[in-house]
C-alpha cells in the first residue's frame, strides 16, 4: 500500500502524554498561576484571537465583523487532540488566544485543570443562550462537573464519502451504504483511503464488527484491550489484502484525493465532499448514510481563562453569541454542510437576507439528514479511559 504524507508531521503528542504532563503541569503550579499574563499589552480590542480545527470557520470572518464588529484572527489546526492539548498546555496558547474550538471532550481536562473558564451564561452579550435548546447547550461535550465551559457551534456523524458509480449506488445519495464496502468491498480494492487518526478510524472499524456481530465489544469508542486488538487484527488483514490505497492526515489531503479521483472511498469530513464537489461537479462524490452508524460529534467553543483578564470579555462573548446565531449557522450549513444549535435562526436568515430557495432547502435536508445520522446508536469519543492501549494497538495497525 502507497501512504502518502502531504504535511510534516510534528513530534508525536498523544492524549496519554498530555494527560500525564497536564497532571505533572497542575501539580507543579498553583491554579492562580493559570490566569497570569501581560494585562498591561491587551487593552480593549475589537480583535479575538481563535485557535482551533479548520471547518469551524467562516470561509470569510469580515461577514463577522460586519454584523458585530469584531474581527477574528483565527489559526486553524486539524483534529489531533493531542497536539492541541500540547499546544494549549505545553506552548500556553491561552497566553494569546482567546478562544479555543475544539472537539467535545477536552473541556472535562483542560477546564477542571484552569485553562477554560466558564462560561458566563449571564453575560450581556450572550444574548441568544436561553433561546438555544438544551439538547445543545448542555451536552456531555460542553460540560464538566456540572459546570459550562463551552458553546455549541457545529455537530455532524462523520462517515465516508465516495464515487456511486464503483459500488453501483443511486447516484442520488439516500442509498445506505454499508461500512462493509468500504473495508471489503471487492470493487473498491486498493482504491479506499483511511484517516490516520486511530480515535476516529478505530472507533468506525469497531462500530462496524460490533453491529455485524463479529466482535463482541461495548463501545465502539473506547476499546479495552482485548477488544483493541482484536478490532486491529481486522484492520491489519484488510490492509494486507490490499483494501487501502492510502493513509492521510490531513483535511486538504482529503479534498485531493477526492477532486483527483485518486480515491472511490475515504473516510473523512463531509466539507471535504462539498470541496471536491466544487471542482467535479454537484453530487459528482457522495457523503454517505450509513448502516451501521457514524461517528458523531460537537465542536465547542471554549474561552481561554487567561482571556477574562485581558479588558476584551465583551467582544468574546459577542462571538460566542455569533455561534448561537442565524448568519453563522446559514453559512457553515451552505459552506461545511453542518448543522447545529438554532437551525431555525438559519432558516430566519436566510429568508430575511433572501438566499436562493436552494440553499434554504440545503438548510432544512441538512437539519433533517443530521436527525437521521443521530437516530444511529453510535457515538465517538475524544478521551476514552482506554486510549493507551487504543493507540498502541493503531501503531501495530500503520506498521503493518
Amino acid at each position: 500500500m502507497q501512504e502518502t504524507n502531504f504535511r510534516a508531521q510534528g513530534p508525536s503528542t498523544t492524549r496519554r502524554s498530555f494527560l500525564h504532563s497536564a497532571v505533572g503541569l497542575a501539580g507543579t503550579a498553583a491554579l492562580g498561576t493559570v490566569v497570569r499574563g501581560s494585562n498591561a499589552a491587551w487593552a480593549a480590542t475589537a480583535t479575538v484571537k481563535g485557535y482551533g480545527v479548520t471547518t469551524a470557520q467562516l470561509k470569510d470572518w469580515s461577514i463577522m465583523t460586519k454584523s458585530n464588529g469584531v474581527t477574528m484572527d483565527y489559526t486553524p489546526t486539524n483534529t489531533d487532540i493531542g497536539i492541541f492539548m500540547r499546544d494549549v498546555v505545553s506552548n500556553d496558547l491561552g497566553e494569546v488566544n482567546d478562544i479555543f474550538i475544539f472537539d467535545g471532550g477536552t473541556e472535562h481536562v483542560l477546564g477542571p485543570q484552569g485553562y477554560y473558564a466558564e462560561i458566563d451564561e449571564n453575560h450581556p452579550e450572550l444574548k441568544l443562550w436561553k433561546r438555544t435548546p438544551d439538547s445543545w447547550k448542555r451536552s456531555d461535550f460542553l460540560r464538566a462537573n456540572g459546570k459550562q465551559y463551552g458553546v455549541p457551534v457545529i455537530g455532524n456523524g462523520d462517515c465516508f464519502g465516495y464515487f456511486p458509480k464503483p459500488i453501483d449506488a443511486n447516484p442520488n445519495g439516500q442509498d445506505e451504504i454499508p461500512w462493509t464496502t468500504f473495508y471489503e468491498g471487492e470493487k473498491v480494492k486498493g482504491r479506499v483511503a483511511i484517516d490516520r487518526s486511530w480515535l476516529q478510524s478505530m472507533s468506525e472499524a469497531a462500530n462496524c464488527l460490533k453491529y455485524h456481530n463479529k466482535v463482541k465489544l461495548e463501545d465502539p469508542g473506547d476499546l479495552t484491550k482485548e477488544e483493541a486488538q482484536q478490532v486491529v487484527d481486522y484492520l491489519v488483514e484488510r490492509k494486507r489484502a490490499g483494501q487501502f490505497r492510502t493513509i492521510f492526515s490531513a483535511f486538504e489531503e482529503q479534498i485531493q484525493l477526492l477532486s483527483n479521483k485518486e480515491v472511490d472511498m475515504i473516510n473523512c469530513w463531509e466539507p471535504a465532499v462539498k470541496e471536491a464537489n466544487i471542482k467535479l461537479g454537484p453530487n459528482t462524490t457522495i457523503y454517505a448514510y450509513t448502516v451501521e452508524g457514524y461517528y458523531k460529534w460537537g465542536h465547542g467553543a471554549y474561552v481561554s481563562a487567561k482571556a477574562m483578564n485581558r479588558g476584551n470579555v465583551d467582544n468574546i462573548y459577542k462571538v460566542l453569541n455569533y455561534f448561537l446565531s442565524g448568519e453563522y449557522r446559514a453559512y457553515q450549513n451552505r459552506d461545511r454542510g453542518y448543522a447545529g444549535p438554532n437551525m431555525d435562526l438559519g432558516l430566519e436568515y436566510e429568508k430575511d437576507h433572501n438566499w436562493p430557495q436552494q440553499d434554504m432547502n440545503t438548510l432544512k435536508a441538512t437539519e433533517a439528514k443530521v436527525s437521521k445520522k443521530f437516530e444511529k446508536p453510535f457515538f465517538g469519543k475524544t478521551t476514552p479511559v482506554h486510549a493507551d492501549v487504543m493507540e498502541e494497538e493503531w501503531q501495530r495497525f500503520l506498521n503493518a
